[in-house]
Formats: C-alpha cells, sequence, structure tokens
C-alpha cells in the first residue's frame, strides 16, 4: 500500500510539474525587465538577511487602493530575476516593489539606521532589534 501511494504520488507530481518546465510561455517576459545588476543583487541580499520581507512585501496587490497608491499592479514576469521570490502573504510595512526612486538615497540610509527618524511610528526598528537578540 505504501509502494503504491509512493507511486500515485510520484505520478501526479510529474504530471503537474513537466508542462511547468516544458512550455516557456508560463512566464510571460517583459521587455523592461533585466537582470539585476550586482549593486541591486547585494541591496536583495541585505533586504533578505535583514528579514526586511517578514512586513515588507516586493508585490502590488491588484487592488483600487493599492494601484491608487502604487501605481500598476505586479505581474509574474516581473520576478522572473527572483529567486526566491519575496512576495510574502502578510504586511505590516508598504509594498516595496513600485517604491524605487521615491526617495532619495539618504532616505533609505537613514531608514535602516533607524526607521523612526524617517517614518514616526514604525514598528521596523523593534522588529530588527527582537531579531537581532534572538
Amino acid at each position: 500500500m505504501i509502494i503504491l501511494s509512493a507511486v500515485v504520488i510520484l505520478i501526479g507530481g510529474v504530471v503537474e510539474f513537466i508542462p511547468t518546465f516544458l512550455v516557456q510561455s508560463n512566464i510571460p517576459t517583459i521587455a523592461s525587465v533585466k537582470p539585476y545588476t550586482p549593486l541591486e543583487l547585494q541591496g536583495r541580499d541585505i533586504y533578505v538577511r535583514e528579514g526586511c520581507y517578514t512586513c515588507h512585501s516586493q508585490m502590488v496587490r491588484p487592488f483600487r487602493s493599492k494601484r491608487r497608491r502604487y501605481s500598476e499592479y505586479s505581474k509574474a514576469g516581473e520576478f522572473i530575476y527572483d529567486h526566491p521570490f519575496q512576495w510574502g502573504s502578510k504586511r505590516t510595512g508598504q509594498d516595496l516593489h513600485r517604491l524605487g526612486g521615491k526617495y532619495p538615497n539618504v532616505w533609505h540610509y537613514h531608514h535602516m539606521i533607524d526607521p523612526t527618524i524617517m517614518s514616526p511610528g514604525s514598528v521596523c526598528l523593534l522588529m530588527h532589534l527582537c531579531r537581532k537578540t534572538i
């Protein structure tokens, strides 16, 4: 019975995953999406290392209020170079996908040192300190 169950699960897995790898049109390509530069990769590594993804998603959801605040919603083809994906399912902070260029570099520098300086009432520093003590 165990062997039969394993075979059925294996066949089901193959049926589900093989088409994903064989069909190139599963992920639409977007001409403006380019591979990350080394500096962008370094920033992404810091984003993951510091745990920013636990509160900030990198995806704008297709809700009217989100589109009004961040512009167009995120599309699957925009994340083709992201491994692992950092979409997230819970969000305390704002979506970061369309935030690039909104603030000057010095804003981000001070935000990373102490988020409450740039965003009063932010719980980001508290979350950061809690992670460092655990």
